[in-house]
């Protein structure tokens, strides 16, 4: 069970969400995995084989990984923060209607991989953060970071808010390179990497040394 966010919108939690999953089913039976996302703000642009469509992102793991479940808690229409899209419809985010959802899944589920929305600070009501999640479900936490300039600043502040509500960081990945057009040399985002470690004392891990981790803590 592990609950993944990253240093801002776009960095890449769903990819790395569906790879966590496949991982997984490496070595659990699929039936046994989950995916939730306990709040959904609007749909993204896709485009495949020349086609156009307009997914969310519970959406685009039930196309990627057909054979595992998929839960959503509150999906809202428009692409905002979950306060701001949620008073359109009129709906207040209730921390205790995720957790009591997340306990079900829980009985039911060996692995689940929870997924927040944009960043750890992203309010979801007048009071509560996207960080109030995940130290409720009281799930350790993987950060995605994005390989551009600005990233060690980026994510040191992640790390810095997580640790401040009491969260346990237990891994950081790095986005792909080919994710964004702006991505650093490669001697330079390594460089990045390691001053990020450094600074934080916590490592940047490859999602099969992650999921093998979870797993074998479980056994």
């Amino acid at each position: 069970m592990l609950f993944i966010t990253a240093t801002d919108t776009g960095v890449g939690k769903t990819f790395f969400s569906q790879r966590l999953l496949e991982e997984a089913a490496l070595h659990l039976d699929r039936r046994e995995i989950a995916y939730y996302k306990p709040i959904q703000c609007g749909k993204d642009k896709k485009e495949l084989f020349g086609n156009i469509f307009y997914e969310a992102d519970y959406q685009c793991i039930e196309r990627s990984c057909p054979d595992i479940d998929s839960y959503c808690t509150y999906d809202f229409a428009y692409p905002a923060s979950p306060d701001y899209a949620s008073a359109l419809e009129n709906t207040i985010i209730d921390i205790n209607k995720i957790v009591e959802d997340f306990k079900k899944l829980e009985k039911d589920y060996k692995f689940i991989v929870v997924e927040g929305a944009g960043g750890l600070a992203v309010p979801i009501n007048d009071k509560e953060l996207i960080s109030d999640i995940a130290r409720a479900l009281a799930l350790p936490t993987l950060i995605v970071s994005r390989p551009v300039l600005g990233t060690i600043n980026q994510t040191l502040l992640s790390i810095e808010h997580a640790q401040n509500k009491g969260l346990k960081v237990h891994s950081l990945i790095m986005a792909e390179e080919n994710s964004v057009s702006e991505a650093m040399i490669e001697e330079q985002l390594k460089a990045s990497m390691e001053s990020i470690e450094r600074l934080s004392g916590i490592e940047f891990r490859g999602v099969g040394e992650i999921v093998r981790g979870f797993i074998a803590a479980r056994t």
